[in-house]
């Protein structure tokens, strides 16, 4: 049984070193419950690492983590029976069979484990019960993951790049139609994905790791608000150098200077952009995959002439 509060996930200074190097450090990590939270972060920036202590594969080195309340370095396996987990790398028995699988799963979680709906997701997934799992495809084996992660209902979903391998149209009825549902009876998912829009208009909580520290955690809403693109137009030649708060990146193309804003105040911003002595400011919304590539790679500074 788990405990009840606000956070689904909360994590304190959580880290993990590999080889004398910090690959996960300070991590302070929140996720409401009821929530979608994209962990995003480039190869190597710590999400496999920081999801597998979060599911007690790997102990940390400082720091702690409590997951629906559990201790996962004190109590794994009861993470492990509480969470629907799709790692990066699963492997399962190769001479069983499908049907075989997931009739081993559901024996050990018996009493929480779905057969109707984990018959439903065999249809979804067009699996074939009797198909061995040494003869599956990659997006196949995918497809057995996803299904034994949900379909004993789990309260929380932890997806390491769950839909690696599917091809667009099952992608698209995994993350359109099966998660959606799964959020209607209010669970929360923490998913990583490389495909950074298509899970855009699923999530509604940012976190970005870069070089194994957090450096956003908020609402996407918060997030979408505090950065924006900017498009400055002079009448001569833009200024050399910007003096402003926040810039993330700055190019200039001509008479035109571009500059990515990170704590976009609507009140204040435009009227300080103003006295740069642009004779045109234009704002422009940015995705969920240009912000993130805007806070991974900034102080990125470009001049074309």
């Amino acid at each position: 049984m788990t405990a009840t509060g606000e956070w689904a996930i909360e994590t304190s200074g959580l880290g993990r070193r590999f080889g004398g190097r910090w690959v996960v450090q300070d991590l302070d990590l929140r996720v409401p419950r009821g929530s979608v939270l994209g962990f995003l972060g480039l190869n190597g920036a710590g999400k496999t690492t920081t999801m597998r202590m979060l599911m007690g594969l790997l102990t940390p080195h400082a720091g702690s983590a409590h997951v629906l309340g559990l201790d996962p370095r004190r109590d794994p396996l009861a993470v492990k029976r509480a969470v629907g987990f799709v790692g990066e790398k699963t492997t399962y028995y190769d001479w069983m069979t499908v049907g075989e699988v997931l009739a081993l799963v559901a024996h050990y979680r018996r009493g929480a484990w779905d057969e109707a709906f984990a018959a439903h997701l065999v249809r979804v997934f067009d699996l074939a019960p009797n198909q061995r799992i040494k003869t599956l495809s990659k997006g196949q084996v995918a497809k057995v993951g996803l299904l034994l992660a949900l379909a004993f209902r789990p309260e929380l979903l932890i997806l390491d790049e769950p839909t690696g391998g599917l091809d667009p149209v099952v992608r698209r009825e995994f993350l359109e139609r099966l998660l959606a549902e799964y959020l209607d009876e209010g669970r929360t998912i923490m998913i990583s994905s490389h495909l950074v829009n298509e899970i855009a208009g699923l999530v509604d909580h940012v976190g970005i790791i870069k070089d194994g520290r957090l450096v956003r955690c908020e609402s996407l809403a918060g997030f979408s608000t505090s950065i924006k693109s900017v498009h400055l137009t002079f009448t001569g030649d833009p200024p050399p150098k910007v003096q402003f708060p926040g810039v993330l990146r700055r190019r200039i193309e001509g008479r035109t200077m571009r500059l990515t804003i990170e704590g976009f105040d609507p009140e204040r911003t435009p009227a300080l952009l103003r006295e740069l002595g642009a004779e045109h400011v234009a704002i422009e919304e940015l995705n969920l995959e240009n912000m993130f590539v805007e806070v991974v790679t900034r102080d990125v500074e470009e001049a074309v002439r």
